[in-house]
């Protein structure tokens, strides 16, 4: 007969078997990755509209700066600078977009300057850092040794043309690598004079900037990610710890520490919790009802048994006939009784609760001196106070009722019960200084059932039902001899 705990463990197994840590694990995994595509996603975007916006806004002003320029610098053959004023404006412009002088700026991150170039010879006309030399006559060809080698030869002429490029710098008498976001672009006149316009401007603050936005990605990266793990957190304890405490119950249950789940649990888990109860529930009534049933049973058939034992001898009978059917009648309620003991044992799959042994021990010890009070003898009980088995007490009573009187019954001076604790079981020596199992398997006694050719007397039975209870929850009995020259009975039961 099985009992509704397979259902039970069926429908739990998916929670024992994942476990709160597994939860855990995966809950934070999984928001790790929401984390980090979400900030890949809105830090890449806004870097790219950065980096949009951020060259738009270089390129704008330096499309400004070179229009005004190509206005106020004369450059072409017909272009001349006749007045103050002329001098005047084009300085105006220098000192308002902050052009460099000289050589104070170079390779600094205020450095900026610009030149008018021959496209055809690569002479300088005219460039920013001095640029009142051509005016005057002043060296003009020494121009060509204040400008940067900045590749113009891979710079489209029929086309505007920003780019960064990065050259070696001459400071403090050092080659220093310096990047520069370079403009070019050639103009040119009906008369097909063409000039090129280069203007040069340190990438020191642009790289900065750029920079100081990819940090705050990153430090928004991590500290999104220490606000996760703080969600995580509270998330665990609002909500993990209620399926940690539920399945903690649960296996409480299993191990019989209690008869059911007890605590309060959010609403999702309550339906759970109340068909799991019921399930319990369920199960006690169904043990009871057998119990009830079988001695129901019992006393159903030992009554007419025990009528038909007291008249066997009126009747005029032979004395053989007479033995005979007293045999077969006590055969009758031998089998009633043992298949009474063994339906009423706990299949391995019910919710049996933990029982301290030790109590049990020192009742029944207390039991067989008075049954034995004429033999003098020793009962000793090596047992530890919170060693637990998991069985039911009636069947606990009964298991070592039937071994320890057995022992007692073939017993000379000791008998022992010793227990010691191993990873799943609790395991307990019965022995006794008697004369031992008789015959060379004294595994045979285990056999169910009852054959009077297959046993010792007076121990057939006993062991056979104790078989059965140990069988039932789980656990093994051995027959051995003992080390005091007897019988001993060794019993495996779960803790």
């Amino acid at each position: 007969m099985s009992y509704p705990q397979a259902g039970l463990t069926g429908a739990l197994s998916p929670i024992i078997k994942s476990g709160t840590s597994s939860f855990r694990v995966r809950q934070l995994i999984s928001m790790l990755v929401l984390v980090a595509l979400g900030t890949s996603l809105l830090g890449g975007g806004y870097l790219s509209l950065f980096f949009e916006n951020h060259n738009s806004k270089i390129q704008k002003a330096q499309a400004g700066m070179a229009n005004e320029l190509i206005l106020h610098v004369p450059v072409f053959s017909d272009d001349i600078i006749s007045t103050k004023n002329d001098v005047d404006e084009l300085t105006k412009i220098l000192k308002r977009y902050r052009f460099s002088e000289g050589q104070a700026d170079n390779g600094t991150k205020n450095e900026l300057f610009a030149y008018f170039q021959d496209p055809k010879t690569g002479n300088v006309k005219w460039q920013s850092k001095f640029p009142l030399e051509a005016y005057n006559k002043l060296n003009p060809e020494g121009l060509n040794d204040f400008v940067e080698p900045f590749g113009l030869e891979n710079f489209d002429p029929k086309n505007t043309n920003f780019h960064k490029v990065t050259v070696d710098v001459m400071i403090d008498g050092i080659e220093k690598p310096h990047t520069y976001i370079v403009y070019s672009n050639v103009y040119s006149l009906e008369s097909e004079e063409k000039v090129r316009l280069v203007l040069a401007q340190s990438a020191i603050n642009s790289i900065s900037e750029i920079q100081h936005v990819q940090y705050n990605i990153i430090a928004l990266f991590f500290s999104t990610l220490a606000l996760v793990l703080v969600a995580q957190l509270i998330s665990n304890y609002f909500i993990i710890t209620p399926i940690k405490e539920f399945e903690t119950e649960v296996k409480e249950i299993e191990a019989g520490a209690q008869d059911a789940i007890l605590k309060a649990y959010p609403v999702e888990l309550t339906e759970v919790k109340s068909a799991i109860n019921t399930l319990i529930n369920v199960e006690k009534g169904q043990k009871q009802r057998y119990r009830e049933s079988l001695d129901n049973l019992a006393h159903s058939l030992k009554t007419p048994l025990a009528a038909v034992l007291s008249a066997q001898s009126k009747y005029d009978m032979k004395e053989n006939d007479q033995e005979d059917l007293k045999k077969s009648i006590n055969h009758m309620c031998d089998i009633v009784a043992y298949q009474l003991k063994r339906a009423a044992v706990r299949t391995p799959n019910a919710i049996i609760r933990q029982q301290v042994l030790k109590p049990v021990l020192y009742r029944l010890r207390d039991s067989l001196y008075k049954v034995y009070h004429d033999k003098s003898f020793e009962i000793r009980i090596n047992v530890d106070d919170l060693d637990k088995v998991r069985v039911e007490k009636d069947d606990l009573i009964e298991l070592f009722g039937n071994l320890m009187n057995n022992a007692c019954r073939f017993c000379q001076d000791v008998v022992e019960v010793t227990a010691s604790s191993e990873t799943n079981f609790l395991v307990i020596d019965i022995d006794d200084d008697g004369m031992g199992f008789g015959g060379d398997s004294p595994a045979e006694l285990l056999k169910r059932g009852m054959r009077d050719d297959s046993k010792t007397e007076g121990q057939g039975i006993g062991l056979a039902i104790s078989a059965e209870i140990v069988e039932a929850v789980g656990g093994k009995i051995e027959l051995k001899a003992s080390p005091q020259v007897g019988a001993r009975v060794r019993l495996y039961l779960p803790h």
